[in-house]
């Protein structure tokens, strides 16, 4: 990928599609100021660079479907000089949304979205415990997903200037889910803002058939859109998960409290050795410490169990990364519109 340096504008605009992933670009300029055709220009650069894209995820933030869809965080350790070749083994499986390289006390911090929970067992008794080199494997099924990465947003726009662009919700509509409707989510997991022509094209179908079954998958409430950018553009260029052990009665208060944290990016409930795991963007080392004592301070009789600085994502929700962290291919998860009501 050609490298890029991102500016004022650019940064704008990718806060603009975290709020409005495909709003129009005439809709974009009324809002931000530039001309439709040069925030066209600005997007098109930043994406074939991989600086930043748009795809979509399983919408888990309910908390009711996520074990109906075989969400798991694993930790594995490996021998530290095969960590590069298991990851990179594991980046093709479809199952294995998010891979994370860390320091502490494991190798490997696997995001899984397996699909159902048999699926998710396979996973984890068939393809995974068998890997040769791996020393242990560590899964904790997740019970709740209170945020995730489709709510952060990247700092420079106005209060003003994100309800301007807020979408107006319909409510959910009741559409049976099938094999097309899926096909549809998975090319929008692929661009974000696949035209109606584009994706008629790939699915063989007619222009209007593609917008009208654009907006039924979105409708559906199922999917989360995320506008990802290379986290060492976003100004938050750290990345820690934290392993956290909480009294019962307060887990869901202290899990609310710390996703409402600017840095975090996702916080779950698991069942396992932890209670909570978290996912923190900061922007120095101290910051990290900073935030483990507000955390611990601010939140008695949570426990920081232990904590993993990631030294490199390889994956990110089906997108393949390079070692700048920039998008370089796509494996898309082995369903998107499955799971419980929402």
């Amino acid at each position: 990928m050609t490298d890029v340096d991102l500016d004022t504008e650019d940064r704008r605009l990718i806060a603009a599609l975290q709020v409005r992933p495909r709003a129009s670009w005439t809709e974009l300029a009324s809002v931000l100021g530039p001309s439709a055709v040069t925030l066209a220009r600005r997007w098109a650069r930043l994406s074939e660079a991989g600086a930043a894209w748009i795809t979509v995820a399983p919408n888990l933030q309910p908390g009711t479907g996520a074990l109906g869809l075989g969400v798991a965080l694993v930790e594995l350790r490996v021998p530290p000089g095969q960590v590069l070749a298991i990851a990179g083994e594991l980046s093709a499986v479809p199952e294995v949304a998010t891979i994370d390289l860390t320091s502490g006390g494991r190798e490997l911090v696997l995001t899984v979205i397996a699909g159902d929970e048999d699926s998710l067992a396979r996973l984890l008794l068939e393809r995974l415990h068998p890997l040769g080199v791996v020393l242990s494997v560590h899964s904790h099924p997740v019970t709740r997903t209170y945020v995730d990465g489709s709510n952060w947003r990247l700092p420079g726009l106005g209060e003003g200037e994100r309800t301007r662009l807020a979408p107006h919700l319909a409510p959910a509509n009741r559409a049976r889910i099938s094999p097309l409707l899926e096909a549809v989510a998975r090319e929008l997991a692929r661009d974000g803002r696949i035209s109606a022509t584009d994706l008629a094209e790939r699915l063989e179908l007619r222009p209007r058939r593609a917008r009208d079954l654009v907006a039924e998958v979105i409708g559906t409430r199922r999917l989360r859109f995320r506008t990802e950018l290379a986290r060492r553009h976003s100004g938050y260029p750290l990345c820690t998960w934290y392993f956290l052990k909480t009294p019962a009665s307060q887990r869901a208060t202290v899990a609310s409290r710390i996703a409402a944290l600017q840095q975090a990016r996702a916080v779950v409930a698991m069942v396992g050795q932890y209670d909570l795991a978290v996912d923190v963007w900061t922007r120095t080392l101290d910051d990290v410490q900073r935030l483990e004592a507000t955390i611990e301070e601010r939140m008695p009789g949570v426990h920081i169990a232990d904590r993993s600085l990631v030294l490199r994502t390889v994956k990110l929700m089906g997108r393949l990364l390079d070692e700048s962290g920039c998008a370089s291919g796509f494996v898309p998860l082995p369903a998107y519109l499955k799971g419980g009501e929402i």
